[in-house]
């Protein structure tokens, strides 16, 4: 079979959310991906706590989130990049994308190359699912809107929270009962996104798998920069706290279940 080779340098989210394109294009061209992930890429990241550091990928990352990749049916390989030639380079959308903080992150990488068209309302990740009666949360350090509070899920069970330990302390804080549900790599952690009730968080990596599974999903958009847009299945934005708890009441007790036409519901209290 063909296989189309990619360079990714980015985070786990960005290269997550890249997996629209090269789905897409392997495809249309019945071919494989061979996808190079380069390391150790300086990063803009103004937050100390950022888990890569001042990188944009790690070794650590990479071990993580190379089961994932590996387990695409249309993924035939990943790998370090060491300078080979690629027919994608994915990092180009840093130049010629002007604004970051705009758009929508699954789109950028048709501005360096027109001819991948992302398919953004149909699943771009197959796992497994581990099926559970968890809501699972993630809100990391990073882009929080302060509008939102999660203490209102104390009134809720089997509520576990995924990511790091001190993102994990934090909400702990408001919600005593909130378990911390740690994986081994990001296909663990996808099977249970997979598999769970509900997914909330931010814009983050757990969210960009959620995103890519087309799960139940609510996103906390961070509203300086609400470059994540969800697009297909059941998914909920939510800018403000009333929102926020409209949206939890309607997708785990609301009776419309039609992926197809709950994308109005996405703006409950917006207009408000």
């Amino acid at each position: 079979m063909k296989l189309i080779t990619f360079k990714h340098s980015g985070n786990a989210g960005d290269i997550i959310y890249s997996l629209s394109s090269i789905m897409a294009i392997c495809m249309e061209q019945g071919a494989r991906a061979v996808i190079y992930i380069k390391l150790g890429v300086p990063s803009t990241f103004t937050e100390k706590t950022h888990p890569t550091g001042n990188v944009m990928m790690n070794s650590v990352m990479y071990d993580m989130l190379y089961p994932l990749l590996m387990d695409q049916p249309y993924i035939a390989n990943v790998e370090i990049h060491n300078g080979e030639p690629v027919d994608y380079d994915l990092d180009l959308f840093r130049k010629d994308y002007k604004n970051l903080s705009a758009g929508n992150i699954q789109s950028w990488y048709s501005n360096s190359y027109p001819e991948l068209r992302p398919v953004l309302h149909e699943a771009n990740l197959f796992v497994r699912p581990r099926k559970t009666d968890y809501i699972i949360v993630n809100r990391t350090s990073r882009y929080n809107n302060v509008y939102i509070d999660y203490s209102v899920l104390r009134e809720y069970d089997n509520v576990y929270f995924v990511g790091v330990e001190s993102e994990y302390k934090a909400m702990a804080l408001h919600y005593k009962k909130l378990e911390h549900l740690k994986v081994n790599d990001f296909l663990e952690l996808a099977e249970y996104i997979a598999g769970c009730r509900l997914f909330i968080g931010n814009q983050s990596m757990a969210f960009s798998i959620a995103e890519q599974l087309k799960v139940k999903r609510i996103l906390e958009q961070y509203i300086p920069a609400p470059n994540v847009i969800p697009q297909g299945g059941e998914y909920y934005v939510t800018h403000n706290m009333e929102q926020f708890k409209k949206s939890i009441t309607f997708a785990l007790h609301g009776k419309n279940t039609d992926t197809h036409t709950t994308q109005r519901e996405q703006e409950i209290g917006q207009s408000n």
